[in-house]
């Protein structure tokens, strides 16, 4: 944890608040079940994120926020907690917020920075209740990929009966009319299956999770559980159409292999039961996916689609939107053009080619870079770069095995959302970013808790 002279400060702060104010925790039943309202209200911003509107879910993120605050000032013990890593958050809202400043739509400027504020705020919130609560950390996995499952269904249920395009979602020049997709986007709005597909790639990971935890507890009639429903997932990602998703489910996969193996060839390298049982695991997956593109012809068309660039008129207009986009960063690069999609359209409609409008770069790293310029991009990826390398140091040593599970599944939620970033801006969406923010807030509960026992162990010796 950072041991900065200002957050010493600001803890000492807090407590001599404590003091004077822990009656109001102490007397109230309410306020005495602050730490399980907290939980609630996470919990329902998730749940909610699958049917309300951005407004209500952001509504339910601020009260996370403001309980989280009163929590800090009625509770003893209660302290801010920040990583090493969290110092470049911060650098990145900084700079956000001068580029706000900066922006010459500094109004629709303000309305796009508040939407990050809330995300940013929501996570130190979580993060503070996790490392407060670390037991609930498996209850709000669990939850994340119950919603997920239950998306998928419903992505499935639409597939099979059909849904209308709300927009033109797949070229049909090129393709025949019997393997255009029937693209589902579940109940998340607005209803698009970009959406859908980015949301199910960041919930996947907690699926996996929750599978190797049951593995680790000997539950094996729940691992089943898990592995089909990371199939049936899966597969509804597919059905989304979205070909970025498919991109960070195949970066899921590969980082899932990857990181079990490394696991249980190190934890477990003596016990060949459980090697034989990840290497059928492995086997299933990876068959599972190759039968979806050969027995599912159109999904396979779908994704191939990716390489025929100014062949298929979705990845030609990204390629405009793109050019347009670097044109734009080439002029504000420093600080860039403020914050928040609506300065985007205005300022867009200078660069953009004609019939070529659009809401966002369709690139997350460009669209950080173009609204507040190359620093603000290299904080926020020195942020997660932090975040990941502490996390893998962790899974490499010999310790908390579900620590090690749950870790892993932070880092696969931010190579699945980042990949598929790197094509659509879904990230942006309120559905898609308190699943991230929420799993980044775990992983800095568990490596802040880790780092205290670390040093208590080094003052006992």
């Amino acid at each position: 944890m950072s041991e900065s002279t200002l957050l010493d400060l600001g803890n000492k702060f807090i407590g001599f608040c404590q003091e004077k104010l822990s009656f109001f925790y102490e007397k109230s039943f309410i306020l005495g079940s602050i730490d399980n309202i907290i939980f609630f209200f996470i919990a329902m911003t998730l749940i909610c994120s699958t049917f309300f509107q951005s407004e209500q879910i952001g509504a339910l993120a601020i009260i996370t926020v403001l309980l989280t605050v009163v929590k800090l000032f009625i509770k003893r013990g209660s302290k801010l907690i920040i990583t090493k890593g969290d110092g470049m958050l911060i650098i990145y809202f900084l700079i956000c917020i001068i580029s706000v400043i900066n922006s010459t739509l500094i109004p629709q400027s303000i309305h796009g920075f508040l939407k990050t504020v809330v995300y940013i705020t929501f996570y130190f919130a979580a993060a503070n209740y996790f490392y407060e609560n670390r037991g609930k950390i498996k209850y709000i996995i669990g939850l994340i990929g119950i919603l997920c499952f239950i998306e998928s269904i419903i992505a499935i249920f639409q597939n099979m009966h059909g849904v209308a395009a709300i927009a033109k979602w797949q070229d049909s020049h090129y393709v025949n009319p019997e393997d255009i997709i029937s693209r589902a986007y579940g109940t998340l709005k607005p209803y698009n299956p970009n959406l859908l597909g980015g949301y199910l790639v960041a919930g996947l990971p907690c699926i996996a999770a929750t599978g190797l935890l049951a593995v680790c507890k000997k539950h094996f009639k729940s691992f089943i559980y898990s592995l089909v429903m990371f199939l049936v997932c899966s597969y509804a990602v597919f059905i989304t159409g979205s070909r970025g998703a498919y991109l960070g489910l195949a970066a899921i996969i590969l980082g899932l292999l990857a990181i079990s193996g490394k696991i249980i060839f190190t934890d477990f390298n003596a016990q060949e039961k459980i090697k034989k049982y990840w290497m059928i695991v492995t086997s299933t997956i990876v068959a599972a996916v190759i039968a979806v593109m050969i027995a599912v012809p159109k999904v396979a068309k779908r994704l191939f689609s990716i390489f025929l660039l100014r062949g298929d008129s979705s990845t030609s207009f990204r390629m405009n939107v793109y050019h347009s986009s670097l044109e734009m960063f080439r002029d504000n690069w420093i600080l860039g053009i403020g914050v928040g999609n609506q300065t985007f359209r205005e300022v867009y409609g200078l660069y953009m080619m004609t019939g070529f409008d659009a809401l966002s770069t369709y690139c997350v790293p460009l669209e950080i870079a173009v609204e507040s310029g190359v620093f603000a991009l290299l904080s926020f990826v020195a942020f997660l770069g932090y975040l990941v390398v502490d996390s893998i140091k962790f899974i490499s040593r010999p310790n908390d095995l579900t620590g090690k599970i749950i870790l892993s599944a932070v880092i696969l939620t931010i190579l699945g959302v980042m990949t598929h970033g790197l094509f659509d801006t879904i990230y942006f969406r309120p559905q898609v970013q308190f699943v991230f923010w929420t799993m980044i807030a775990i992983a800095s509960a568990i490596l802040i808790s880790s780092g205290e026992c670390e040093k208590e162990e080094e003052k006992n010796e």
